[in-house]
């Protein structure tokens, strides 16, 4: 019975991880194309599905606990690897990496946003951080105030 109990939470987790990619592609084309209406619900969809994902993790955990094994990965690695479920347990790694590699992505894409953002701001308050920048008097400035939009 936990044999087949402990398949159908990898096959769950698969099927999980599976959605996950499927999310963490559409978000990173609504990143792309800033939709922020659709990207707010994919975000939603997936934070339940994370809590699914988690919910997975601890009911093997008790399952391995149940049958005085570890409870760890390495502890579900054997355990998958005698009893006959290591295939299923390497497509889950990879599934896994797949979405680590693509969250990755989707976080390198916010992280230049959010600079790209930054850089704007800083034009609109006529900020800069180009050392050697002359203002109106003609005198040497880090930082020029007179070039700021708000004072046109």
């Amino acid at each position: 019975m936990s044999n087949a109990s402990m398949q159908a939470l990898l096959e769950q987790d698969l099927y999980n991880a599976s959605q996950l990619e499927n999310l963490l592609r559409s978000e990173r084309h609504q990143l792309e194309s800033r939709d922020i209406g659709a990207l707010s619900q994919t975000l939603i969809d997936k934070a339940q599905l994370l809590a699914q994902i988690e919910a997975n993790d601890d009911a093997r955990r008790k399952l391995l606990a149940s049958l005085r094994k570890c409870a760890d990965n390495n502890g579900l690695r054997d355990y998958c690897q005698q009893e006959g479920l290591g295939e299923l347990y390497q497509k889950l790694l990879t599934s896994l990496q797949h979405c680590t590699d693509l969250s990755n992505i989707n976080g390198a894409i916010v992280h230049r946003s959010k600079l790209n953002n930054r850089h704007l701001l800083d034009i609109l308050q006529g900020k800069t951080s180009q050392p050697g920048v002359y203002d109106q008097r003609g005198d040497a400035s880090t930082t020029s105030d007179t070039r700021a939009i708000a004072r046109a």
